[in-house]
């Protein structure tokens, strides 16, 4: 992060990737190492171990392969690596660096485009891309949009909500791969 080149008049409602409600996000069990790709405040796919002399190791990047699921949402953490000192502010993870990634959680993200509140988030694993659109689509990541306090509408730049605590409502073929992928037998339970 370089020099801060803005001062605004007013704070902002949030940054990306800030936890709305502190102490409330879900993280994923294993650590990951980020490829140099990885943003604050966006969603991150795990790519193949690489191995080197001391092991494997867990790498994230912005994008994934067709199809792939993203590992969770990326939380902005105030840790960060200054290259030179007129560098501009990044929210990038260098690659190497451990970025915390949210599974469960309330964020701050901008938004990317007109969104409604409630829209899922969707996010291509092929670019990174983020859009809004019905919930159970494809690349429906499990986490919807909700508005700060005061704001009826978004637009592309504005400041949202990215929200999941687990809780999905999904109809038909969905709703079945959801139920499955959640049973618990007692052998795992403990």
């Amino acid at each position: 992060m370089g020099f801060q080149a803005v001062v605004k008049t007013d704070p902002a409602v949030g940054i990306a990737g800030q936890e709305v409600n502190p102490k409330q996000a879900v993280y994923t069990a294993f650590n990951y190492v980020s490829d140099g790709t990885v943003q604050a405040g966006t969603f991150c796919f795990a790519t193949a171990l690489k191995g080197n002399v001391t092991g494997e190791t867990n790498i994230v990047s912005l994008k994934g392969t067709s199809g792939a699921k993203p590992v969770g949402f990326v939380e902005r953490d105030v840790i960060a690596t200054i290259p030179t000192l007129t560098a501009d502010a990044s929210q990038v993870y260098p690659q190497g660096a451990c970025p915390p990634i949210a599974i469960r959680g309330q964020f701050y993200a901008v938004a990317t485009g007109a969104v409604t509140e409630g829209q899922s988030v969707l996010c291509d694993p092929a670019t990174g891309a983020i859009t809004y659109g019905a919930a159970g689509t494809t690349n429906d990541t499990g986490w919807r949009v909700i508005f700060p306090r005061g704001v009826k509408s978004a637009a592309k730049d504005d400041v949202v909500i990215y929200q999941n605590f687990g809780v999905t409502v999904a109809t038909g073929a969905m709703a079945v791969a959801l139920a499955d992928s959640a049973k618990v037998d007692e052998a795992s339970a403990g």
